[in-house]
This record gives structure tokens, C-alpha cells and sequence, in this order.
């Protein structure tokens, strides 16, 4: 299960690549969802989100970022996972969590 929730990180053109943290392995899922109303679903009312866990192979952090009705993008990979990594590179640092990965010049 972590190989494939850090494919959706690690691999090229994957949904939440933007959750990637420079020298840190990051497993997650990216999640879309068209919001319910009383007759069904609502048009246009999306919530996104992405959840994920650094670094994969000892995790020592859980991150859920969940937006309700975004306005530009609706897609949780492009618009939770870039807050996941913020979030989670910043608690990282703040943890004393040492990289796991050799720090890449860019990431995919």
C-alpha cells in the first residue's frame, strides 16, 4: 500500500506530485468530491483534499488538508497537496524529522 501511495507522489505526470518535499520519501492520495445537495449532487460544489505521511518507511507525521469549494481549481492534487507540503515541511523542521531521501535539484 505505501508503494503505491508514494506513486502518486514520486511517479511523473501522478495527481499529487505537487505534495513532493525536497530529500523527504512522501506517500498520500489525492481526493476530489462533488458535494451532495437535497437532490442529488450539486453543481459546481467540489471539496478537495489530499492526505499523506513523511517520511513513508518510519512515519512520523499524518497531514489531511481539506478545502471546501475551492474557487479556481478543483482538483486535490492541484489545490490541498501544494498546502500539504508546505504544512508538512514546516512541521518536519519543527520536529527535528532528519531527510530520508538525497535532497533532488528539483522535484517532479
Amino acid at each position: 500500500l505505501k508503494t503505491m501511495l508514494t506513486g502518486v507522489v514520486d511517479e511523473h505526470g501522478a495527481t499529487g506530485n505537487a505534495a513532493a518535499i525536497a530529500g523527504y520519501s512522501v506517500a498520500g492520495k489525492t481526493g476530489t468530491a462533488q458535494k451532495p445537495g437535497p437532490h442529488g449532487y450539486t453543481t459546481g460544489k467540489y471539496v478537495a483534499s489530499f492526505v499523506g505521511m513523511v517520511p513513508v518507511k518510519d512515519p512520523r507525521l499524518v497531514v489531511l488538508v481539506t478545502v471546501d469549494e475551492p474557487s479556481s481549481q478543483i482538483f486535490g492534487g492541484v489545490v490541498a497537496a501544494p498546502a500539504f507540503a508546505q504544512i508538512a515541511k514546516f512541521d518536519l523542521q519543527y520536529l527535528g524529522v532528519p531527510p530520508d531521501e538525497p535532497a533532488t535539484t528539483s522535484t517532479p
